[in-house]
């Protein structure tokens, strides 16, 4: 009997991507949690959809099949009625929009869902909680963790996927290295880490597991640079950082999102050595799937990604014009 996987945090970058392979992939019968229009809603880069578009999305996943239910994402009554019938509940939800999640536990829980797979889809915040310095994302770290511990004490299994760095938030050039640019690191998109979620999701060893993939690359920041500045037919201009480097670039740094991804660099450059923050789950358990090649990522998107962030964050006044 086919299992349901209800999506919530459908219309971001992983959700979509997540919808999307769930469709091709046939396995599950597939469902999201639509957000009635007005509802606050909080996004990684800031820029919300407008409803417009959301509305047509809705409506071509449900002439594939997927069904869409509408609801208040803070009403648990609401909540609980759309999600009868789910056996595994996928929060896509973005970084700025953990606490959403909440609601979304006890409901799932006096739906009958089987299984909750968090948004963590970057470090393995459950070590990461521990970290040494205090940062904006150490804080986000350990209230990921604090989810994990409600999901079980509401009695629900689990599958955590850490996919590492999303290249597309790193290549804001000067690009700042983590460290000398040797160790290899888990490199995953935001599509690509959508798409990874649906297999992992369907493997058995998830259950009850973390899973840390590589969903787009597992190379090292210099093999990753590389391949980009022979794209772009010219170096690419950089930064080594060790980790008193990056705590003094966060320190001085005003709050915003550039923040944000400099608290991500000071917990990579403190990862004590051979612990697997950086692991390659998929490597083992899923041999076929394929990330998106680097040579198409970074022309169709990264590079389009990040001069669209430039201009944000020149407009929010966190970077020099």
């Amino acid at each position: 009997m086919r299992k349901t996987v209800t999506v919530f945090g459908a219309t971001g970058t992983a959700g979509s991507a997540c919808v999307e392979e769930l469709i091709r992939q046939d396995v599950f019968d597939v469902q999201v949690l639509a957000r009635k229009p007005g509802q606050a809603e909080k996004t990684s880069t800031g820029a919300v959809q407008p409803d417009e578009a959301k509305q047509k999305r809705y409506d071509d996943w449900k002439a594939r099949g997927v069904g869409v239910r509408s609801v208040d994402a803070t009403d648990h009554a609401e909540l609980i009625e759309a999600l009868d019938g789910t056996d595994y509940l996928v929060s896509c939800v973005s970084y700025y929009a953990t606490e959403s999640q909440y609601p979304l536990i006890w409901a799932a829980k006096e739906a009958g869902v089987e299984r909750f797979v968090p948004s963590e889809f970057g470090f393995i915040y459950e070590m990461e909680q521990y970290w040494p310095t205090p940062t904006v994302h150490r804080t986000y770290a350990r209230q990921k963790a604090f989810i994990r511990r409600m999901i079980e004490l509401a009695g629900l299994d689990f599958t955590i996927v850490p996919a590492g760095l999303w290249p597309e938030y790193y290549m804001l050039e000067p690009v700042c290295v983590m460290g000398d640019g040797t160790q290899k690191f888990s490199w995953s998109t935001g599509s690509d880490a959508g798409r990874i979620i649906t297999h992992v999701l369907a493997h058995p060893a998830s259950r009850n597991a973390v899973c840390p993939v590589a969903a787009t690359a597992y190379c090292s920041w210099n093999e990753l640079l590389e391949i980009r500045e022979t794209l772009l037919g010219r170096k690419v201009e950089r930064n080594y950082m060790n980790a008193a480097q990056w705590k003094e670039a966060y320190a001085q740094q005003p709050p915003g999102l550039m923040k944000l991804v400099l608290g991500i660099g000071v917990a990579a450059t403190e990862c004590p050595e051979g612990l697997p923050l950086w692991a390659h789950w998929n490597r083992s358990f899923l041999p076929e799937f394929k990330g998106t090649p680097l040579e198409e990522l970074f022309p169709a998107y990264i590079e389009p990604f990040v001069n669209a962030t430039r201009e944000a964050l020149i407009a929010a006044g966190e970077i020099p014009a």
